[in-house]
């Protein structure tokens, strides 16, 4: 098969790649130690890269988007809590001051 009808029948995954993107900056606002960057950053972007990954999943079939989706749904909660556990030991060290 020639690389160029590969590419170009190769469907394009932009979708998925930004819900990865927003994933990785969800995250990251799940992990700052300020109280509600997870709440009102975190959850939002999270939401938009469960939506990007079922239109992703929607143009390019199934696997261009299940991994996303599954990230969405079961590493994002876990970071969060583990976003959750280092704030409260945060602010539970700072009382100790």
């Amino acid at each position: 098969m020639d690389t160029s009808t590969a590419a170009a029948t190769r469907p394009d995954n932009s979708a998925g790649r930004a819900a990865w993107i927003c994933l990785a900056i969800a995250w990251v606002a799940f992990l700052l130690p300020f109280p509600g960057s997870g709440l009102f950053i975190g959850w939002p972007l999270n939401l938009v890269a469960f939506i990007l990954a079922i239109v992703a999943m929607a143009r390019s079939g199934t696997n261009a988007g299940l991994w996303q989706l599954l990230a969405s749904l079961v590493v994002s909660p876990l970071v969060y809590f583990v976003g959750m556990v280092v704030l409260v030991g945060l602010m539970g060290a700072a009382g100790q001051l």
